[in-house]
């Protein structure tokens, strides 16, 4: 008999090839569907995360009113899907971040509320600093699990804090001037001081919530556990192809 056919109960083969090849086939359109898409446990946690950003802004302690800006811990959530899952699910959960925060400012404005209606300002920053966050996250990559999480943590909520303040600079000096009773000269340092004021201490909350928590779904997800190398791969497929056709040997037996 051929070494690489074995007889099935209805007197037909199946080549060990073949039986490769599809394998081969179907690892192939599983790294497709999972590139193209958004696989069932990043939709998961995107809600998850999502509803934990709307509970906090509906319970007060995701929008803290200080002086003429919010204090926010909504970005919490957006760093957590960014640092454990990747810059989508990190994306998504920034755009509902962000809508959130429009509405926010629609239904409970405030005296710089009339800036943010704007998406460009209260949306589109809070979709792209978890992007970079995790692009900190990844530039770390020699670093500690726990530092590199800090710093990445940080530097996103800073990163948010420039995009939003930075916006406001360019699209709204003049209404932001009017609405500060400022002179025009005046702007700038009062951005750059809101800024520091407001954005240092929501990257050390950051820092401090983020990091323990992300290290823990790290651990739960698996996400940190060592490669298997390409030769540790192949010998573990030949070890399953071996245990399966001693297993077909002794049901053909």
């Amino acid at each position: 008999m051929n070494n690489i056919e074995r007889p099935l109960d209805d007197n037909s083969t199946v080549s060990i090839h073949d039986n490769e090849k599809l394998k081969q086939v179907e690892r192939k359109e599983a790294k497709k569907e999972k590139k193209s898409g958004i696989t069932i446990r990043e939709l998961t946690i995107i809600g998850l995360l999502a509803g934990i950003t709307i509970a906090l802004g509906l319970s007060g302690y995701g929008i803290i009113p200080l002086g003429p800006l919010n204090v926010t811990t909504l970005h919490v959530p957006t760093l957590i899907g960014a640092i454990v899952e990747g810059p989508k699910v990190g994306a998504f959960v920034g755009f509902i971040f962000g809508c959130y925060s429009l509405w926010q400012n629609i239904t409970a404005p405030n005296i710089l509320s009339p800036l943010f209606i704007n998406p460009i300002i209260s949306v589109l920053p809070r979709i792209l600093f978890p992007v970079l966050a995790y692009l900190v996250y990844l530039l770390l990559w020699k670093a500690p699990q726990g530092p590199r999480i800090i710093v990445s943590a940080f530097m996103g909520t800073v990163f948010h804090t420039i995009m939003v303040m930075g916006l406001i600079f360019l699209l709204y000096a003049d209404m932001f001037a009017l609405k500060m009773n400022l002179s025009p000269d005046q702007v700038l340092g009062s951005i750059v001081f809101l800024s520091v004021t407001h954005g240092i201490p929501e990257a050390v909350f950051a820092a401090v919530i983020v990091t323990p928590v992300a290290m823990a779904l790290r651990k739960v997800l698996r996400k940190d556990a060592p490669k298997k190398t390409k030769g540790e791969a192949m010998r573990d497929a030949k070890v399953t192809d071996h245990q399966l056709g001693e297993t077909e040997v002794v049901e053909t037996k």
